[in-house]
């Protein structure tokens, strides 16, 4: 493994090992991609008891994110 390989997994291993940062991460990640979705007018799925369910854009509950450093 070289060094660039070492010091990536040493990075995320450190998020992993903060729960914290790792839920951060996870919602922002989320957020990113409904916003997404409903910017261009495309449906979401989830699961609602244990059946598919479709969102349509427009009732995709997301806010824009007004934070421009991608945080």
């Amino acid at each position: 493994m070289n060094n660039k390989s070492k010091q990536s997994d040493e990075k995320i291993s450190k998020v992993f090992r903060d729960p914290t940062k790792l839920t951060k991460i996870l919602q922002a990640g989320i957020h990113a991609a409904l916003l997404k979705h409903k910017q261009a007018g495309n449906p979401v799925c989830e699961s609602r008891d244990n059946k598919v369910v479709w969102i349509p854009p427009e009732k995709i509950p997301v806010a824009p994110s007004n934070k421009s450093n991608g945080e």
